[in-house]
């Protein structure tokens, strides 16, 4: 489905409304309040609002305790905007997303994040088969003493990722991507991170990064590349499937974001790692499956700023 043929469709509230309905709630409308399901009329005098025939006390929406509560903007707009950062390759910043939607900035910056909190899937599966792993470090701002200033200059370059969040990243070949924020490159962080991510039976292939030897062990089967002597590839032993995602996710940061901080790193990961998963499917695919994520509940500004 073309993005033309995308707002055809849903080109009205009550275009938007019905969909958002069939999709939350197959079985007739969910009282928030008691849980009952099929035991709720319209109430005529406001579309779109349901009361509760079971326990009667009970008026609610279909965006009601989802991350769309409370909103005052049209469900075209909301449609169009998970469309949008759902089906582009490197995401959408605030800036155009309020030019699109002729929003102001805030409320664009806001509805980002609600439907990144969509994307959060609340169980994910770990990855198996052959599987990369390996870190990268983003957010913040890199400092001029962060770089190399060579050897005749007197001076080194900072620590390994100084100033900047530290981030493993684990990517199933020919499936999907897991990226976690750690607080460091030690063996305990980044060995917590890969149990976490990566089941034990799979095979794991990383750099040469002493960090991963333990945790290795504890895997089918562990194979290492060094890149320290610029040795990439070793039959089908590389991790430049897990690179090819941390060169996705930077382009995005370079050229769609410009810069996030410490603080939204895991929710701008979360959006790139569901992205990927769904790299294989249509569009209208990845914005229903955006729209499976409305039971991740309420998400306010102050929550966002705090």
């Amino acid at each position: 489905m073309s993005m033309i043929e995308f707002q055809k469709r849903f080109s009205d509230e009550t275009a938007c409304r019905e969909f958002l309905e069939q999709v939350r709630w197959p079985h007739g409308p969910e009282c928030p309040r008691c849980g009952a399901v099929g035991r709720a009329g319209r109430i005529r005098t406001r579309p779109g609002s349901w009361t509760c025939l079971e326990c009667k006390k009970s008026q609610f929406t279909v965006t009601a305790g989802t991350p769309l509560h409370r909103t005052h903007l049209p469900l075209t707009k909301w449609f169009l905007a998970i469309w949008l950062i759902t089906t582009s390759s490197k995401g959408v910043s605030g800036k155009k997303l309020a030019e699109w939607l002729e929003v102001d900035y805030k409320t664009a910056w806001f509805m980002g994040h609600r439907i990144r909190r969509m994307l959060a899937e609340p169980q994910w599966s770990k990855l198996s088969g052959i599987v990369e792993a390996d870190e990268m470090y983003v957010g913040g701002r890199k400092k001029p003493e962060d770089d190399d200033p060579g050897p005749s200059s007197g001076g080194s370059k900072r620590g390994r990722g100084a100033g900047r969040a530290t981030v493993l990243v684990a990517v199933e070949r020919d499936g999907g991507a897991r990226a976690k924020r750690i607080a460091t490159h030690s063996s305990q962080a980044v060995g917590a991170a890969v149990r976490d991510l990566v089941e034990p039976e799979a095979t794991l292939f990383t750099d040469g990064l002493p960090a991963y030897r333990k945790v290795g062990r504890a895997q089918a089967r562990h194979e290492t590349v060094d890149h320290g002597r610029r040795r990439f590839a070793r039959g089908d032993v590389h991790v430049n499937t897990a690179e090819g995602f941390i060169g996705l996710f930077r382009r995005a940061v370079q050229g769609t974001w410009h810069r996030i901080s410490h603080k939204h790193v895991d929710a701008y990961l979360v959006e790139c790692s569901w992205r990927y998963g769904r790299r294989k499917t249509t569009a209208m695919q990845k914005f229903t499956a955006a729209l499976s994520g409305l039971c991740a509940g309420p998400m306010t500004f102050q929550e966002l700023v705090a």
